[in-house]
Parts: C-alpha cells; structure tokens; sequence
C-alpha cells in the first residue's frame, strides 16, 4: 500500500487524499485534475494585480460532486442523492439571507479574497464548483456550504443560479423562495 500511496503523492495529492483514493473512496483521476488546477490557481494568483472584471458562473451538477458543497468533506459523508437542485434568483436569496450568511464587504476584500482566488480561477478557465448548500433558518437562508462561491457569484451579477438543499429541508426551503424551481442534476 505504502506504494500506491507514494505513487498518488507523487501525482500531486495530500496524504489524506491519496488515502482515500487507495481506499476507493475518492475518484483518483478527479482528485488529481483537482489538486492540477490548485497548482495552476496558485501560480495565477502570485501574477494577478487586479480581479478579473467579468467572470460567467460556472455550476458542477453532478451528484457526485456534491459532497464538495462542504469544502470537501469525505464523499461518504455526503451521498448526492441526499440532496435536491434547486434554480433560483439570487436577488430572491439574497433578500433573505441570515446574517451569518450575508456580507458587508465584497468578494475581493482582503478577508474574502483567498477563498474567491479558487473559484475566480475555475470560472475563469471555464471549471465548473459545486452549487452552495442552503437550508431554511426560520423565515431566513442560510448558506451551509459554498459561502464564498454564493457571494462571488452575486459580485458577479448573477442572476439566477443552482442550489443544494437537502431533500429532508427542501419543502420548507421551496415555502420561503415559492419561484424556485426543481431542477435535475447529472447523473
């Protein structure tokens, strides 16, 4: 084993990932393309003097990616068919947002800026991330996962996006955002 786990170090994966891999519980060809592009995201930024002005969204619907709405947390934590798409107006989350959830400052200030660096650069090359995991918070939205990526998004002037919700909240999430729409993810 010890083998296998130098052989997927060497192709770029942390120690825990690798271990994973070996053990069948992560994709290896997906964890590697996923460790590449943190390479490339890490040169892009030491060059980058301003945010790119204009970036398009880009939504990874695939069940089996879902488990990343949680900054990537074991997949078996977080099956895919746990959870529902959702397609919905931004301005109708935002308007709802818990405070924990909203921002007073934007995507690129210094305390957000690290985690936009990721997704900026996904976007950027046409990479797609996981859609945020939201619930209902009494009459509110609060966003379990993926904050960063809902707040760049929103900077960006998206109009209208994907969202996980777990199908035990969805009905209570769709009685707070009534314009919603279900929508069906890949595979």
């Amino acid at each position: 084993m010890s083998n296998e786990m130098n052989r997927l170090i060497q192709r770029g994966l942390s120690p825990l990932t690798a271990m994973f891999v070996v053990e069948g519980k992560r994709d290896e060809e997906f964890e590697v393309t996923l460790a590449d592009v943190e390479k490339q995201c890490c040169k892009w930024t030491e060059t980058l003097e301003r945010p790119p002005s204009d970036l398009k969204a880009e939504w990874d619907l695939d069940r089996a990616h879902f488990y990343l709405a949680h900054d990537g947390e074991h997949p078996a934590l977080h099956p895919g068919n746990d959870y529902a798409l959702i397609e919905v107006a931004v301005a109708d989350v935002h308007e709802k947002l818990t405070y924990q959830s909203s921002r007073d400052k934007d995507s690129w200030d210094e305390q957000y800026r690290g985690r936009s660096l990721g997704t900026a650069f996904r976007w950027l090359n046409g990479l797609p991330v996981t859609p945020p995991l939201i619930a209902r918070v009494g009459d509110e939205i609060a966003i379990v996962g993926g904050n960063h990526r809902y707040h760049l998004a929103h900077y960006y002037q998206t109009k209208r996006m994907p969202f996980l919700v777990l199908k035990e909240n969805l009905a209570s999430v769709l009685d707070l955002l009534p314009n919603a729409v279900r929508i069906e993810p890949a595979a």
